[in-house]
């Protein structure tokens, strides 16, 4: 049975995490389409298509800027990438952000659990399939949990970022020229809009 006749045979007009979950673990294991990154998205399971090449790159990049940073400032925290968030009042709302900074307690703690409970930073390398949705919607979501400190959208087919933070009451701050500087004082990090697309055609 595919993913998408296991999700018919359910029948759930809207899943929560509890469901959500039970749907993956029923489809853990399976090969091709079926074995790929899902997310839960207003009440809905949605299996998202593969990245670009460019797309990849890109967050590659910013979690070893950001890694880079953490450790150098000495702070007891860690980037990764593709990891579920979870948000604390809407149990319909699980995605899997592109590059989230976190505290490894909580993995540690929490090793079973397939959502984060608490992270800092929360950033997307947009898709243009999902570029409205995930500026509109995942970014005002993001930007209520408790203790994310930073927002940021990353174009993939130009060269932009799209920054929100708490300490600027969410306001929003566009960087277009290559050598803007994006930075993140909480974790020790400044680069500039370049170095995001170091390893891309668009350098």
């Amino acid at each position: 049975m595919s993913a998408i006749e296991e999700l018919e045979r359910r029948n759930d007009a809207r899943f929560d995490e509890r469901a959500f979950v039970d749907f993956l673990r029923s489809i853990e294991g399976r090969s091709g389409w079926d074995g790929g990154r899902w997310e839960l998205i207003e009440g809905i399971p949605i299996d998202m298509p593969p990245a670009t090449l460019r797309h990849g790159a890109i967050a590659r990049v910013f979690e070893r800027l950001l890694a880079s940073a953490l450790s150098q400032s000495g702070l007891p925290l860690e980037a990764t990438r593709e990891v579920g968030v979870s948000h604390p009042s809407d149990t319909t709302f699980r995605p899997v952000a592109d590059i989230v900074v976190f505290d490894p307690k909580e993995e540690l703690a929490s090793g079973g659990e397939r959502f984060l409970k608490s992270c800092q930073l929360v950033a997307e390398v947009l898709s243009p399939s999902t570029e409205p949705y995930d500026l509109v919607f995942k970014r005002r979501r993001y930007a209520e949990l408790p203790d994310c400190l930073h927002v940021l959208m990353i174009d993939q087919d130009r060269m932009r970022v799209r920054h929100w933070s708490r300490r600027d009451g969410w306001a929003e701050t566009v960087h277009e020229e290559p050598d803007d500087r994006i930075d993140l004082p909480e974790f020790g990090f400044s680069c500039r809009l370049r170095d995001f697309y170091a390893r891309t055609d668009l350098a």
